[in-house]
């Protein structure tokens, strides 16, 4: 297993401090992570005892350890070009078929979900979610904002106070954040790159208070630095273009984890819901 893919596997479970560390490292990787303690420690704004600290969560006894591991990596990533030239010259059936290519690579992205990193980050997400005092407020960018629409539609089915926010428009940003509260929940979706507009929408609204659920990609939204709760997914996969996918079944997999918290209270609201949609298209007698 790669030192990235260590960082990967712990995203959803470091603290606020470690999840520095790792977004720096992951930014320019694996340059960033070739200097001293002093270095990294500088440029993810922590102490240097919390990089060893963050070294060992992944493993290494020792700094020294951890950048040796880093180093033969390169060494062999120099030569795995040519190496997967070869195996798709092995493979020319693979190759002229890209459906299959793309649902393996997709059905790998989504065994992810299984980690435990992730799955105790879900847990806690749907524990947020499911506090009956909060109102859940939803956002994304220019691409996520799909995302952000299609958990707020199935939210709704489950209960009452959902509202997904638009920061884009005049006036917006400072009128919902001036709302918020210390019971609100704001779910956010960030994938690279990252949007100015939702990051400086989660910083204001994170300062109001509010918990703060983040889905983002490998490398990290900058929103990961102040979020509760982390989620991270993949986005790359066979096609020219990036997919949420993974990041709507990793929605899924919250609301799922929802719908089991709420129990009779879901049940309720929804056929609730029903009778009202029903009634409402149904002509009155006059």
């Amino acid at each position: 297993m790669t030192v990235r893919s260590l960082i990967d596997r712990h995203l959803a479970d470091f603290s606020a401090s470690d999840t520095r560390v790792a977004r720096r490292i992951l930014e320019k990787y694996p340059v960033s992570a070739l200097g001293g303690i002093g270095d990294i420690a500088l440029q993810s704004g922590v102490s240097a005892p919390t990089v060893t600290r963050f070294v060992k969560r992944l493993g290494f006894k020792r700094f020294a350890d951890f950048q040796r591991a880093i180093r033969l990596e390169v060494q062999d990533s120099e030569a795995s070009p040519l190496a997967l030239f070869r195996k798709h010259q092995s493979q020319p059936a693979k190759r002229s078929d890209p459906d299959r290519l793309m649902v393996e690579q997709m059905t790998g992205s989504l065994r992810k979900l299984l980690e435990t990193p992730t799955q105790r980050a879900l847990d806690k997400a749907a524990s947020i979610l499911a506090n009956a005092r909060s109102r859940i407020y939803l956002l994304g960018g220019r691409w996520s904002s799909a995302a952000a629409q299609y958990a707020a539609f199935q939210l709704t089915s489950l209960r009452g106070e959902v509202h997904v926010l638009a920061p884009q428009a005049s006036g917006l940003h400072e009128d919902r954040i001036a709302d918020f509260t210390r019971r609100d929940v704001l779910l956010a979706y960030d994938f690279r790159r990252y949007q100015a507009e939702t990051i400086a929408f989660c910083q204001t609204a994170k300062q109001r208070g509010v918990q703060l659920v983040l889905f983002t990609d490998l490398d990290l939204s900058p929103i990961a630095d102040i979020a509760d709760v982390v989620i991270p997914v993949t986005v790359e996969t066979t096609s020219p273009l990036e997919t949420l996918a993974v990041a709507l079944a990793a929605t899924d997999a919250l609301l799922g984890r929802l719908v089991r918290k709420l129990g009779p209270q879901a049940n309720r609201r929804m056929a609730m819901l029903e009778t009202l949609r029903r009634d409402a298209n149904t002509p009155k007698l006059l």
